[in-house]
């Protein structure tokens, strides 16, 4: 590679972790996978780098930006590997962990538990002081009672510190008190206060944020700053930033404070991908499909706009349903709003006592794998089966680094599972992989027709190491007719890292009815908020005119128990804008509830700003054009099996040699090192001038 300056971004995966380095002179991008090291990510990531270095022949020294997903916060509570942590609460409130929210995640399960707090009842300490709802002081902070608890905790041995008091939102200046307090007798110990990251009501929800980010905050600052570290020993000048849960990314300075923020960075940097690719493309509405080695995950982008969530359950395991909630610790920080199921490649296929065939949730992650790895693995999964389906090539898989193991494969296939279900290998592997799509079109249900969307209205933008191999089929199934595979699908969610925008979300919880009253109370709120924003947004030296804030509210219908986000006018709000803001409430609630309450009171709740510092945008080299025939990437003819098709006869494709308006006809598959796209018979596809690989067919009357 020439001498010049260079963005590089690492996503760890459960399975893999994936590099990739861009050109900003020419657009050229240089992609690299590494098998990921679960019991310490940070080997994996400079593994890739080292490999980048050498392989590309890359001088760090010219790297303009290191961007990094990881997976290390939902590690850290999957494995309750956090801190020890303290929790000081308003006196008479040492429960809200215990007693959480009524709602059951297994609903028939008489033996189930809710799931126990993060922070035990013995290390929570009542403090006397209280502050009304209004934010008047109602009584005074104790400080010899807190002190004295203080001290108790630190006999206890705490790490770190939590501290939510009540309606502190409204007023916190007994939580900032406490916190000094606590800075100065305990200094070696992670403090965080409810005021500073989730200053919101529902007083569950606020104590749980603290919580959690109070239980990651030492692990996850002893990771960043060590991997910090570790990359400027390898000649990185840049600071290491992160992507966040919202799509945005922030310096690991600043994630070491809010570590809450990056708990879904890796799955959040595929949607924002998505986004991108298909903007690209000239697709507003779009379903994104992730599919990697452990799970497979589905987000929304609607109008051009990411569809947000204010919060998520981290440490529930797999999220199937959003009726199904309760079952793990609330973290009241903006994420993109995703479905998520274990149907991934590494997913374990198995039978259960009534001699049922499940897949996942269990995976066989990067250590041992799935059996074809040769790496130890015993256990069938999606991966296997795909492998012997013809769907995956044996022979180059990651580009031929990785020779696939087709005979073990079959025998552990045959006894293991065609055997117990009365099935020939093929059968039972064409089970597997129906299974598995039946699990991911619920998910994909899920982030579409529970939001009121057909998914026929939208293109699928399919990814992951998996995604373009069962992404086709799940688009016939729920009447999709177009599905875009971006170049380099297998790695686009470490693509993502390098598109994202420098983001922050602020809310302030602020209850008042619409229509009663002008907005300027409203108007000065947000504005506050803004001016959160642009002080976070200063310290990366952006430009005024690479700044923008986006506001929205989240609104319900007086007395009910949720609100809905509505977006809001960006700009300085009128009296008359109230009417605008009504009428979009209602077409909202309409769209996902089927109606509305025209004489119904509509009440801000939460009001939320985004503030957005704008990165350079990126350029791709265009392909060269061909002939519109694809015929000169054509490699070999192997047997595959189709759903509607059974075991066929295929032409397969190297997708390196595709060139602009290439077109074909299925059934096909293209082979790619990071990936497989499978072209289902009825599909048709042609190569538009960035590479994506637009697959089309027509639509099936029901």
């Amino acid at each position: 590679m020439s001498s010049s300056q260079y963005r590089l971004a690492v996503d760890v995966g459960g399975t893999f972790t994936d590099l990739v380095i861009l050109d900003e002179a020419n657009g050229r991008m240089q992609t690299l996978k590494v098998s990921s090291t679960p019991r310490d990510p940070s080997e994996a990531v400079l593994n890739g780098v080292q490999r980048a270095r050498d392989h590309f022949n890359l001088d760090l020294g010219d790297v303009s930006q290191f961007t990094h997903a990881t997976t290390v916060c939902s590690n850290t509570v999957l494995e309750a590997r956090g801190a020890r942590t303290g929790l000081l609460v308003t006196d008479g409130f040492r429960d809200l962990l215990e007693i959480q929210r009524h709602k059951r995640y297994r609903l028939f399960d008489q033996a189930y538990f809710k799931i126990p707090p993060l922070v035990p009842r013995h290390l929570t300490y009542g403090i006397p002081e209280r502050v009304s709802a209004q934010g008047e002081v109602v009584k005074t902070l104790d400080e010899a009672a807190l002190v004295a608890s203080l001290k108790e905790l630190e006999l206890q041995g705490i790490e770190a510190l939590g501290i939510c008091f009540l309606f502190s939102f409204r007023n916190s200046a007994h939580e900032k008190r406490a916190a000094v307090i606590a800075r100065k007798m305990l200094p070696k110990c992670f403090v965080t206060i409810s005021s500073d990251i989730f200053p919101q009501y529902r007083e569950y929800e606020r104590t749980s944020t603290t919580a959690v980010n109070a239980y990651l905050g030492p692990r996850v600052s002893t990771y960043l700053q060590r991997m910090s570290e570790t990359l400027a020993t390898t000649g990185i000048k840049v600071p290491l930033h992160m992507m966040q849960s919202n799509g945005g990314i922030i310096s690991w300075t600043e994630a070491t404070r809010m570590p809450c923020r990056i708990v879904e960075s890796g799955p959040a940097a595929g949607v924002i991908a998505a986004a991108h690719f298909g903007h690209l493309a000239g697709r507003n509405n779009i379903i994104s499909f992730d599919m990697g080695g452990t799970t497979a995950k589905a987000g929304l982008i609607e109008n051009g706009e990411v569809r947000q969530s204010s919060g998520q359950e981290l440490g529930a395991g797999i999220n199937i349903s959003r009726i199904l909630q309760g079952g793990g610790y609330y973290v009241g920080a903006a994420t993109i709003d995703l479905a998520e199921v274990g149907a991934g490649g590494g997913s374990i296929a198995w039978v259960d006592i009534g001699g049922v065939l499940k897949v996942g949730p269990h995976s066989a992650g990067a250590d041992p794998g799935p059996i074809a790895y040769g790496l130890g693995g015993e256990n069938v999964t999606v991966t296997d089966a795909n492998l012997l389906l013809g769907r995956i090539p044996a022979d180059e898989f990651l580009g031929g680094q990785m020779k696939m193991d087709v005979a073990a494969t079959r025998h552990i296939v045959e006894e293991r599972l065609a055997k117990q279900l009365n099935l020939s290998v093929e059968e039972a592997c064409a089970a597997v992989v129906e299974v598995a799509n039946a699990s991911m079109l619920k998910m994909l249900r899920i982030v579409t027709v529970e939001k009121g969307c057909d998914p026929a209205d939208f293109t699928m933008v399919a990814f992951g190491g998996n995604g373009a191999v069962h992404g086709p089929e799940l688009a016939g199934d729920l009447g999709i007719t177009e599905v875009i595979v971006p170049p380099s699908a297998g790695v686009l969610s470490a693509q993502g890292l390098l598109v994202a925008d420098i983001r922050y979300d602020f809310r302030q919880t602020h209850v008042r009815p619409v229509l009663e009253g002008g907005l300027d109370e409203i108007e000065n709120v947000f504005a506050a908020l803004e001016e959160q924003g642009k002080a976070a947004l200063r310290l990366y030296g952006l430009d005024q005119h690479a700044i923008e804030f986006q506001r929205s509210a989240e609104m319900r219908y007086r007395r009910q128990a949720y609100e809905l986000n509505v977006r809001v006018a960006d700009e300085t709000l009128k009296d008359s804008d109230a009417s605008t803001i009504v009428d979009n409430f209602h077409a909202l609630h309409e769209r996902l509830y089927g109606r509305r309450d025209p004489a119904g009171v509509i009440e801000f709740v939460t009001l939320c700003v985004s503030a957005i510092g704008n990165t350079r945008r990126l350029e791709y080299q265009p392909l060269a054009s061909g002939n519109g025939s694809a015929e000169h990437a054509l490699k070999r003819h192997r047997k595959v099996f189709f759903r509607d098709a059974g075991i066929i006869d295929c032409p397969h494709y190297a997708r390196e040699k595709m060139l602009a308006d290439d077109s074909l006809v299925g059934p096909a598959l293209i082979e790619a090192d990071d990936c497989t796209v499978v072209v289902p018979p009825g599909w048709g596809l042609r190569c538009d001038r960035l590479g994506n690989l637009i697959l089309n067919r027509e639509r099936i009357a029901v």
